[in-house]
């Protein structure tokens, strides 16, 4: 007894998805091949740039200033400090009003008449 049948289908209706089941499978094989193929050539395109492009060097501590990250002594500390800026000769007085909006809407006349 070497067919086993465990369909609940007769076998004459059974026999007609044979070639559904043959094209199925030749899908997936036709489906698994393309997909290797194509991942091949992502794969080596992916290793030509690794391999092929350097990457860019940047030299971070070029334009560090090291002299900021040691202590400093009381000296030098003082000649490093800023002088203040001198008061400004002419202030704007601080009880002058600002412009004020007109105190009537502009739909109305400012001389009361309608």
């Amino acid at each position: 007894m070497a067919d086993h049948d465990f369909s609940s289908w007769p076998r004459d209706q059974e026999a007609s998805f044979v070639v559904y089941e043959r094209k199925t499978s030749d899908s997936a094989k036709s489906a698994m091949m393309i997909g290797g193929i194509v991942g091949g050539i992502v794969f080596l395109i992916a290793l030509g740039i690794y391999a092929g492009v350097d990457p860019e060097q940047k030299d971070l501590s070029k334009g560090m200033d090291m002299s900021n990250l040691t202590k400093k002594t009381d000296e030098v500390k003082k000649a490093d400090t800023p002088k203040p800026d001198p008061p400004k000769a002419e202030a704007a007085p601080a009880d002058k009003p600002a412009d004020k909006p007109a105190d009537k809407p502009a739909d109305k006349p400012a001389d009361g008449s309608k």
